[in-house]
């Protein structure tokens, strides 16, 4: 028995293993602990008024996620060309720096430049996911991606109610730098722990010469699902001081946390749905219960609905976010898989980047009210383009005239 542990304890990818999934635990809650509660850093540690409050966590939002997107093209051919090594310590090692800078800023302008900045080290988990599919047994792939979805599940979960109570504990600027201080050490054990590997480059990949229209109005549903959310969810703490202008941090943290907690706690469930209902029924059901959350939202006078609204977007998330996927690969040919899936990544990001900005125009011209209504019309609105989109074929037709499964 005890040899067992020894010899597993012996392979590399072991060791590996359990320190990646180790550090992407600690990059996600270091991060997640400190976004849901820049709005409020910025209103009440840096002195902005409400209105520029809105306007600044918008360009925070969104400038990462900008930024990261013109970029990622030039950090892919590098990583084809020097490793993946280098690019997985450029995005641990910067995002690091930037959280240890951000505890200095004295403004809101400074901490936009930083945020800014911060989109040259995005990707750190995407590089992870590629480099620990390189390193482990092929009989382990699997096994191993599922260990990084879980800590990934649990950091987006309990990073809000860990900064809800380290910030009023600490200072919003000290949990800064512990939160970099300890991403920085994690960095550090990657260096000299982790070796290189090259990233291959799909030189097979065939371009689809023009998109199917039901591809493009499943992607229009992606882009409407995503600009609401994200017009939402950085504005929590402030909705829900909105709400209740005595709630703590903690409160706060939770009403952000619950929604992964749901969506985390069905997602096993899902499987068994799509083969009951077909991933469109699923899709379309999910997409309805995320409308009738914003309703919800919308009408709630305490903190208490307010979270009642939010479990009810997790099931909703848990539900719309594998069948999205699902619906993409119907409609296109594998051959073409890899550009689909592309394309849907560059819509969600593009999302969170409009997202951002209308968050902050509603807040600022009706409050979280309006917010909630145009929320809950926007995902009312991409369940009829999903919906609409079945009412076109699938364009399943590979290039020699035959049909792929």
């Amino acid at each position: 028995m005890f040899g067992f542990f020894k010899d597993r304890y012996r392979e590399p990818s072991f060791s590996i293993t359990s320190l990646f999934v180790f550090t992407s635990f600690i990059f996600l809650v270091s991060w997640g602990e400190i976004n849901p509660f820049l709005p409020l850093f910025i209103k009440e540690t840096l002195h902005t008024g409400t209105a520029a409050t809105s306007w600044f966590t918008s360009l925070c939002i969104a400038a990462p996620y900008l930024v990261g997107m013109l970029i990622a093209p030039v950090w892919n051919r590098l990583a084809i060309k020097y490793g993946a090594k280098p690019w997985l310590l450029r995005a641990g090692f910067g995002s690091a720096i930037i959280l240890l800078l951000m505890s200095m800023v004295q403004n809101p302008l400074q901490l936009v430049i930083l945020k800014i900045i911060q989109g040259l080290f995005v990707g750190f988990i995407s590089i992870a996911s590629s480099i620990l599919i390189s390193l482990v047994p092929a009989a382990k792939v699997g096994q191993t991606l599922g260990k990084l979805g879980v800590a990934t599940s649990l950091a987006t979960v309990l990073a809000p109610v860990i900064g809800g109570i380290l910030i009023p504990l600490l200072s919003f600027r000290l949990t800064l730098i512990i939160s970099g201080g300890l991403l920085l050490l994690c960095c550090g054990f990657l260096q000299f722990k982790l070796p290189n590997t090259r990233v291959t480059p799909r030189s097979n990949q065939k371009i689809p010469r023009h998109f199917p229209v039901r591809l493009v109005l499943v992607l229009l549903g992606v882009l409407l699902i995503q600009i609401t959310n994200n017009s939402i969810t950085p504005y929590l703490a402030l909705i829900v001081r909105q709400i209740d202008s005595h709630a703590g941090l903690l409160l706060i943290g939770v009403t952000i946390a619950i929604t992964g907690v749901f969506s985390f706690a069905i997602s096993h469930s899902v499987d068994f749905f799509i083969n009951r209902w077909s991933s469109i029924g699923l899709l379309a059901f999910a997409l309805l219960l995320g409308t009738m959350s914003y309703v919800v939202a919308a009408l709630s006078i305490t903190v208490l609905a307010l979270i009642l609204s939010r479990s009810l977007l997790g099931l909703s998330d848990a539900g719309h976010n594998p069948t999205i996927e699902i619906e993409v690969s119907k409609t296109i040919p594998h051959s073409q898989l890899g550009s689909a899936f592309a394309l849907l990544q560059f819509v969600q990001s593009f999302g969170v980047v409009i997202g951002a900005f209308a968050g902050a125009f509603l807040n600022n011209s009706g409050g979280y009210r309006t917010m909630f209504t145009w929320a809950a019309i926007g995902y009312f609105v991409s369940l009829v383009v999903v919906l609409t989109s079945h009412l076109f074929p699938a364009n399943l037709a590979s290039e020699n005239g035959k049909i792929n499964s």
